[in-house]
C-alpha cells in the first residue's frame, strides 16, 4: 500500500520554509500470490439539521413580506403615482399585510410625500414574528443527524505492483 505524507519544515538556522514529501510503500504479503493487501477502511460522515431548511423558508417568507412593505414605504415617501401599474401592484399586495396596523399611528407628510408610521410598525412586528417562529421551530425540531458510511476495499493492489 502506498502512503503519501506532506510536511512543512522550517530550517532553524536560516528560517527558510520547505515542503517535504514522503512516500511509503508497503510490499504485498505474498508477492507471488494473487492475494493483495486489504486497503484501510474509510468513513464518510455527513451532518445535517432537519429544522434548518424550515427556518430558512420562514425567514424567506417574512423577508419578502418586509421587503414589499419597505417598497411601499419608499413609494409613499417619494410620492409615486398611485395609478401606475407597479405602484398599484405593491399597494394591493401590501394592503393585506398592513390591514392589522391600519390607522395605528398618524401619517406624516403632505398629499404628495407621506410617511406611513403604520408601515414602520408592521415591518418591526413581522420581523419579530419571523424571529419567534424560527426560534420555536429550532427549539422543537432542531437536532443534528449524523450519517456515516464505511467502505472497505478488497483486492486493490498498490501502484507499482
Amino acid at each position: 500500500m502506498e502512503q503519501r505524507d506532506t510536511e512543512i519544515v522550517r530550517d532553524p538556522v536560516t528560517g527558510a520554509v520547505r515542503e517535504e514529501r514522503h512516500v511509503t510503500v508497503d510490499p504485498p504479503a505474498d508477492p507471488a500470490g494473487p492475494a493483495a493487501p486489504v486497503a484501510a477502511s474509510s468513513e464518510v460522515v455527513n451532518t445535517f439539521n432537519p429544522a434548518r431548511r424550515t427556518v430558512e423558508v420562514i425567514y424567506l417568507v417574512f423577508g419578502i413580506i418586509n421587503g414589499l412593505l419597505l417598497i411601499r414605504m419608499v413609494l409613499k415617501l417619494l410620492g409615486a403615482n398611485p395609478l401606475a401599474g407597479f405602484t398599484t401592484f405593491v399597494y394591493g399586495i401590501t394592503d393585506v399585510f398592513l390591514a392589522p396596523f391600519r390607522n395605528l399611528l398618524p401619517t406624516v407628510g403632505n398629499n404628495q410625500s407621506q410617511l406611513e408610521m403604520s408601515v414602520v410598525v408592521a415591518i418591526l412586528v413581522y420581523a419579530l414574528i419571523a424571529w419567534v417562529i424560527a426560534r420555536i421551530v429550532t427549539i422543537i425540531f432542531s437536532r443534528n443527524v449524523t450519517v456515516a458510511r464505511s467502505s472497505r476495499s478488497r483486492g486493490m493492489r498498490p501502484r507499482g505492483y
